[in-house]
């Protein structure tokens, strides 16, 4: 499957423990608390303070993490009738939705619990244009026209305006699989680098590889996705079961299950060493042949990351708990 640059949960976790490891050895602090942007083809349930458990052992999938556009692995095709889902839009459909994030995070520094920095809930809004359709490939562009968090701080809000109006482009497989997606972020402030590698990770997780062959009522797929992240590798693997179709519009539930590689990176000066990374979440997502992304859905997701962070004279060892919910809905 082809790697993506950027992913949440796990590498928005990664990102903010990253900062904080910046932090102790000459970095910047002002990634602790710029907001992570996740889209995720995922979202849902209440924000809890509570922190996130720690995902249990899964069963062996499927997929495979591989480079390439990543493939619908069907494990049961379902009920009949079976029908092929391939995406059919029209050039010059246009939607526009609106996605709405909130994180909830406890971190340990050596093992002394942290201080947190509450992050407030992030609304964003985009609207996309399919531009072509060819026998192989869609491509659309992208407009983010909507970048708000509740609680009203006109600091942050300040800070995100410089998000409205960016534009980029996403291309996908027929099938609905992500092939690429490209950000135009010259003219956002440099301090939101973090959240706009998440951003470039929404446009494919709004992405719904579909099987490329026939299925019907009940059918079950999965998709592995290989991605990168500040030089670290992850891999995600999403299990997808089809809980209604009428010929266009569909309804999936969606689980998810990610991991990272243990790998040590050279950053801001510092040695960091991911120890260990994993995560799950369900959630549920829906759209239409007639388009090619996910318009609607939700997820509640729990990541757990633990890094060593050398600078030379100190080592330190960073934990973080992380809970997610997102909401992925229409505009109208």
């Amino acid at each position: 499957m082809r790697r993506i640059t950027g992913c949440l949960p796990l590498a928005a976790a990664l990102l903010v423990l990253a900062g904080c490891g910046d932090d102790s050895g000459g970095g910047s602090a002002s990634e602790t608390t710029t907001p992570t942007a996740e889209a995720s083809d995922q979202p849902a349930a209440e924000a809890t303070d509570e922190p996130a458990d720690e995902p249990a052992d899964e069963p062996a999938s499927e997929a495979a993490c591989a480079d390439g556009p990543p493939e619908a692995v069907v494990t049961d095709p379902g009920d009949e009738p079976r029908t092929l889902m391939e995406l059919s839009p029209t050039a010059g459909a246009t939607t526009a939705i609106d996605m709405r994030m909130t994180v909830n995070s406890t971190m340990s520094l050596d093992g002394q619990e942290a201080p947190s920095t509450p992050t407030p809930t992030m609304i964003m809004g985009m609207t996309l244009t399919v531009d072509d359709v060819t026998d192989d490939e869609i491509t659309m562009s992208v407009t983010y026209d909507r970048v708000e968090v509740e609680g009203g701080d006109p600091t942050l809000q300040g800070l995100l305006d410089s998000m409205v109006g960016i534009t980029g482009t996403v291309t996908t497989t027929r099938s609905g699989a992500f092939v690429d997606g490209k950000m135009d972020t010259s003219g956002v402030d440099p301090t939101l680098a973090p959240t706009m590698q998440q951003i470039d990770s929404q446009l494919a997780n709004l992405t719904v590889p579909l099987p490329t062959e026939p299925v019907g009522a009940g059918a079950t797929w999965e998709v592995a996705t290989a991605l990168d992240s500040q030089g670290f590798a992850f891999c995600n693997t999403f299990s997808y079961t089809l809980t209604s179709f009428d010929g266009d519009a569909y309804e999936l539930a969606v689980e998810t299950v990610q991991h990272a590689e243990p790998t040590t990176i050279e950053q801001g000066g510092a040695s960091v060493e991911l120890i260990e990374g994993s995560g799950s979440g369900t959630g549920t997502t829906g759209g239409r042949l007639s388009f090619p992304i996910a318009v609607s859905g939700s997820t509640d997701s729990n990541t757990s990351i633990a890094m060593a962070v050398d600078d030379g004279s100190t080592e330190q060892t960073l934990e973080m708990d992380m809970a997610i919910q997102m909401e992925l809905s229409p505009r109208e």
